[in-house]
């Protein structure tokens, strides 16, 4: 798949959220609901944070992730870390997935669009690079996640090809004279690269072979001067069209024959034909927010050629597919369907997904945003979850850039609603994890990450630093939080001149050498980015003694009882004379997400939660009780996963279920070990 800047997708996906938020995507407006809380906030953990706050709604102080505590196994860590792998250009699959499995990735995510298929739809067209792909996954133990996609640039088998314009056409013409008409198919084929990478964007509806003059489905958007090359392609399939009309028929019935043949080929890359799992998944989808033209049949004509609601293609393609799934179960045996329309919509939901569909994706990229120039025109919630003191309210002047913005309730599509084991709803929808009765949908993450030259940092060894701050806020955060798997986007840079400062987790160093070399570096630390070596580090120490029997039904569930501290620093300043508007405090987004090892065995990340990642924190005190620890013969320790050095902690009282802790909490993960 093309594959536009960076830059440009993850505005777009923000946009389009910010639009949905404020618009409602033509949903009645949500009744107006005033919380009435029959007990002060306060506590650390309270349902209202996340209960309490209507779609449409957002609040700069509340924190819907505070909204519950889960005690995660530590195996969920494990087995939930993962990485796109974009094109790898000449690096050697082999070495980059044992680089990738011996820093703890255990999930890669890998595209086979609809347009890779053959035209005869019997095969994955691969110069052998993709299956080496698939097999060094394998080799390494590195479970593929395959996305299946129809990028309107090739939106299934299409046939590209040029033909010359002999007779200059204006901008808003709805006819062009070629000099050759053989071959053109009507509603299928048409002119391409008008606007965007974007096959036959306009198609061609009538043909006149003795002018060999053709008209289009909607006026050129820019003249094309007389003798010039054109570029046209001509679809395999028509655009998704209405349900039950002929044409919508035979293209669900061609994703359907594209599902199967993917299935197929990967099985035979990876040698699983005879397993009882497959060892791969499917993703349905990529991003609503670009290059999903393909989706409407409308985006190819103007005016319109149908009237009909075109959304209803996001729940049918995903019924589709698990439709495919369940009539050959053995075929499909152990592989997982993810829902990716929901990657950059709200409106997709756990109680309406498919029985075969086992999680919900997202992509919670978040840039920066300043305040309050770049507030959302979402209804403000003040700190006392109340609603009505809207013309009283005073955005404060801060700035923000950090992982788990989505997590927040800064823009009204917190994450957190399809994340929690609470229910809440959208329009009368139900999300959250357990809104599908007897069968959990799960959350992934199959792609996100902090760009620091997208925030002014241009030098590497920053960048650096920065992403391993980031990955380990990532990982720790929406796993410990409720997310099933989190995909980093992405291996390597799509922008080679960016270099260690793009999006990349491995290192460039690495990149350059897995180009040039087929044996794996014997010292491989100079290559090893901080990014992984901060994952890696975090994986040991929850494998240490871990069992991998324990399930979340077993954990036991610990509580934040207080967390107080002396200097009640602040992430912005507010009103310090008005409790609606107050200051928020460090300790107000101090994270505590307990991973339990085995038995008698937990490691528990713990960081503050600043909204500026450039801007760093020193390590600061804070007092921590926990109720649901054997506290009277406890050993603890603090271990800091960037530095690989021990930390201080502080036994300051024990309880026969209680522990109270002085902790040195700085900017980004740090790891608190109890072992009773």
């Amino acid at each position: 798949m093309k594959l536009s800047p960076t830059k440009t997708r993850l505005l777009a996906a923000t946009t389009l959220l910010a639009a949905l938020a404020t618009t409602g995507s033509a949903q009645p407006a949500p009744p107006t609901v005033q919380p009435a809380p029959p007990k002060p906030l306060g506590a650390y953990t309270d349902a209202r944070y996340l209960t309490g706050i209507g779609f449409t709604a957002q609040s700069h102080w509340i924190q819907p992730w505070r909204a519950y505590l889960e005690t995660m196994p530590a195996h969920h860590f494990v087995n939930g870390t993962g990485i796109v792998l974009n094109n790898l250009r000449a690096a050697n699959p082999d070495l980059v997935l044992q680089m990738l499995a011996k820093n703890g990735i255990r999930h890669a995510r890998i595209e086979i669009s609809w347009g890779s298929i053959s035209d005869d739809e019997t095969k994955v067209n691969d110069d052998g690079r993709l299956k080496a792909l698939l097999r060094a996954c394998r080799k390494w133990n590195v479970r593929p996640l395959i996305l299946l996609n129809a990028h309107h640039g090739a939106p299934g088998p299409t046939r590209f090809f040029e033909r010359t314009v002999t007779a200059a056409a204006p901008q808003g013409a709805r006819t062009v004279q070629l000099d050759d008409v053989s071959g053109l198919v009507i509603g299928r084929s048409g002119l391409s690269q008008l606007t965007d990478y974007w096959a036959a964007e306009a198609l061609i509806t009538a043909i006149d072979a003795n002018t060999k003059t053709v008209t289009l489905s909607k006026p050129l958007p820019k003249a094309i001067a007389a003798n010039a090359r054109v570029p046209m392609a001509t679809l395999r399939y028509r655009p998704f069209s209405p349900p039950g009309s002929a044409d919508y028929i035979e293209t669900i019935a061609g994703w359907k024959r594209y599902t199967a043949t993917v299935t197929r080929f990967v099985t035979d890359a990876l040698g699983t034909a005879n397993a009882p799992d497959k060892g791969f998944d499917l993703e349905v989808w990529n991003e609503m927010s670009f290059g999903s033209n393909f989706i409407y049949i409308n985006a190819y004509y103007e005016p319109k050629l149908v009237e009909y609601n075109g959304d209803v293609a996001w729940g049918n393609i995903v019924k589709a597919t698990a439709e495919v799934a369940e009539s050959s179960p053995q075929i499909f045996a152990g592989v997982a369907l993810v829902d990716g329309f929901s990657n950059t919509l709200p409106w997709q939901a756990s109680s309406t997904e498919p029985a075969r569909v086992a999680a919900l994706s997202h992509h919670p990229y978040a840039g920066r945003r300043r305040y309050p120039q770049n507030e959302t025109k979402g209804t403000p919630v003040n700190a006392r979850l109340e609603t009505g003191d809207k013309a009283a309210f005073k955005p404060p002047s801060y700035e923000a850039n950090f992982p788990e913005y989505f997590g927040t309730w800064l823009q009204t599509e917190t994450i957190i609603r399809d994340m929690a084991p609470l229910q809440t709803d959208i329009y009368g929808v139900a999300h959250g994890r357990y809104a599908r009765p007897n069968n959990p949908v799960w959350t992934w993450i199959t792609e996100v990450n902090y760009a620091p030259n997208e925030d002014a940092v241009n030098d590497g060894p920053t960048a650096l630093a920065l992403k391993a701050k980031t990955t380990a806020r990532y990982f720790c955060f929406y796993l410990g939080k409720g997310v099933q798997r989190l995909y980093l986007y992405a291996a390597l840079p799509n922008d080679e001149r960016a270099g260690d400062t793009e999006l990349g987790i491995m290192s460039l160093a690495f990149r350059d050498y897995a180009a040039k070399n087929t044996t794996y570096p014997k010292n491989d630390a100079p290559f090893t980015s901080p990014a992984l070596t901060v994952t890696r580090r975090i994986v040991e120490r929850m494998k240490v003694g871990m069992d991998a029997r324990l399930d979340l039904g077993k954990t036991r569930p610990l509580q934040v009882v207080s967390i107080t501290d002396t200097h009640n620093h602040v992430q912005f300043s507010g009103d310090a004379n008005d409790p609606r508007h107050p200051p928020l405090l460090n300790r107000d987004v101090f994270v505590f997400t307990p991973f339990q090892v085995n038995a008698r065995r937990f490691v528990i990340p713990y960081y503050v939660m600043t909204r500026d990642v450039k801007k760093t924190l020193p390590p600061e005190q804070y007092s921590v009780t926990v109720r649901g620890l054997r506290g009277a013969t406890a050993r603890v320790s603090a271990y800091d996963p960037i530095t690989d050095k021990t930390v201080p902690v502080t036994v300051q009282k024990r309880g026969a279920d209680t522990l109270q802790l002085q902790l040195a909490a700085t900017d980004y993960p740090r790891l608190l070990t109890v072992q009773e």
